[in-house]
């Protein structure tokens, strides 16, 4: 079904907005960590696309590059991106050196004074590479603004860090280990 590149790219986008931010709209109701059953998920994504199967979602979840999704047995759930409740089921992790965070440059005097904080969703994101974090920050801005975290400083400053694959979530991450690039 999913051969059409933009069909793909709206079913993992969906799937994204339902398990990171409204699953109850859909009848699903996520465990602590975020985890629903993929057979119910297909059932509200069947409401929307009609004719999809449970490898349609499997084939999301392995050829999504972000990496945003994880199945476990007979489940499946965001990793990260969240603004409902989860509850991370990994222990924090020494980060690089350094990780990245790209925004608008609004928020440049607010991020140096009060640092980064989760604003609407349940984490910060982080990025590994900076060119991630232009790519986010252009979300925000056609001019986005990088700023470079003192990720292992931090973490050996008692500020926790779970590396999720290609983003790091943190709870937050006081001005002091934030510089613009």
């Amino acid at each position: 079904m999913f051969g059409d590149k933009n069909r793909f790219i709206s079913l993992s986008k969906f799937m994204s907005f339902v398990l990171r931010h409204d699953p109850q709209s859909f009848g699903l109701f996520p465990d602590q960590y975020g985890f629903v059953k993929i057979q119910e998920l297909l059932t509200a994504l069947k409401n929307r696309y009609g004719a999809i199967k449970a490898s349609d979602i499997e084939k999301v979840v392995q050829d999504c590059p972000k990496r945003r999704f994880e199945i476990k047995g007979e489940k499946i759930r965001a990793k990260y991106g969240h603004s409902i409740d989860v509850v991370l089921d990994q222990d924090p992790s020494e980060p690089p050196d350094h990780l990245y965070h790209g925004t608008s440059p609004a928020m440049i005097n607010s991020i140096l004074k009060d640092g980064l904080k989760p604003m609407k969703r349940k984490y910060v994101h982080l990025s590994k590479m900076k060119e991630d974090a232009f790519q986010v920050g252009r979300r925000k801005s056609k001019n986005p603004v990088i700023f470079i975290v003192k990720a292992k400083e931090a973490y050996r400053r008692g500020i926790k860090f779970y590396d999720m694959g290609l983003v790091v979530l943190s709870e937050t991450v006081p001005p002091e280990f934030i510089q613009l690039t």
